[in-house]
């Protein structure tokens, strides 16, 4: 027995389904994300390690390398 579904009740099955597919493509979308996003907080990680280690004037030469003087 097939019955006919309101306009209603077929605009929310088709907006649920285009909800559905968003959500799959920004779900994949992250998955790829994730792999550069952990490379680029490992490499602030490997940047931050060497600043510790600077020195005076080395600090200072970086300094004004990142203000573009």
């Amino acid at each position: 027995m097939t019955t006919t579904r309101s306009a209603k009740v077929r605009k929310i099955l088709q907006l649920e389904g285009r909800a559905a597919a968003f959500r799959s493509r920004y779900e994949c979308a992250l998955a790829n994300i994730a792999p550069a996003r952990h490379k680029a907080e490992q490499l602030r990680q490997q940047a931050m390690a060497v600043k510790v280690t600077l020195k005076p004037y080395e600090l200072a030469q970086l300094r004004r390398a990142r203000s573009g003087v």
